[in-house]
């Protein structure tokens, strides 16, 4: 039962890693992190959990005897984000008495509804079109462990006006994991995102769920098929040279669909590994 190790072999090209920045750009993210809202996407059946899913919503899931979702809602919390909207769909009302026992005290939750959440993950984030307004926030999934050291350089990082950001892993990972994952290739800064998709190859690094997207990201959206994969939206934003990687190489995270996958983030977990 020893914790999956990420060995060599996979060898992607690294992210372009960003400088420290400037003293006012530090000053523009912390007012950036006090008013960030997040949207997590926690409306799907989970099917490929079962029998886990049976009676029990994906995100609440306990991996060490913490619901799958409450890694990703502390680590909003200790990046100082404190304005959560939870989509949810499947088991939603179990999802909402869950999340808000978590949250409470410490986030400001609202809560939409996609009712066609067997359909693709794009009525998802269209169903938090209004709650986001017109500012830039974080979109994350709910049924990836996510860490602070995810989600902070995101809000840290130079941003080019209107520009979305994709939280980018250029470390090796077991061909098994690559099979699975959404992967990315960068055009020739190391920074602008060429293409995104799970059958993007040669690729460069890994998308770990986790994005801070732009006003104009809801552009891209509305070009899209309304029901459809998200990598079919960020894709549009690849094309139009709007997604941007930021290299979050080391950090926690890990992509839970399968009860393999459940199985391998428990053992990580337990060891103190926690990716």
């Amino acid at each position: 039962n020893e914790p999956p190790v990420r060995p060599a072999g996979i060898a992607p090209t690294p992210v372009t890693r960003r400088r420290p920045v400037a003293l006012l750009w530090a000053r523009e993210a912390d007012s950036l992190r006090r008013s960030m809202r997040a949207v997590i996407l926690a409306a799907g059946d989970g099917g490929r959990l079962e029998p886990h899913t049976s009676a029990l919503p994906k995100p609440l899931i306990p991996i060490c005897g913490r619901p799958l979702i409450e890694f990703t809602l502390d680590a909003l919390a200790e990046t100082g984000v404190s304005e959560v909207v939870v989509v949810t769909g499947y088991r939603e009302a179990q999802l909402r008495d869950g999340v808000e026992a978590i949250g409470r005290g410490r986030l400001r939750l609202t809560f939409v509804t996609n009712a066609r959440f067997h359909s693709g993950a794009s009525l998802s984030l269209r169903a938090a079109r209004e709650s986001c307004g017109e500012e830039p926030f974080l979109l994350l999934m709910a049924d990836h462990l996510l860490s602070a050291a995810i989600v902070e350089p995101l809000i840290a990082a130079p941003r080019p006006p209107g520009v979305s950001l994709v939280a980018a892993d250029a470390e090796p990972w077991p061909h098994d994991y690559v099979d699975e994952a959404t992967r990315l290739r960068f055009g020739a800064d190391g920074v602008t995102v060429a293409a995104i998709g799970k059958h993007v190859s040669p690729w460069d690094a890994l998308d770990t769920g986790a994005f801070l997207l732009a006003p104009g990201a809801w552009s891209a959206v509305e070009d899209s098929l309304e029901d459809c994969e998200l990598s079919v939206i960020f894709g549009e934003l690849a094309k139009r040279d709007m997604l941007h990687a930021v290299d979050v190489s080391g950090a926690s995270w890990y992509d839970v669909d399968t009860v393999e996958d459940l199985e391998a983030a428990s053992r990580l977990i337990a060891a103190g590994a926690g990716r």
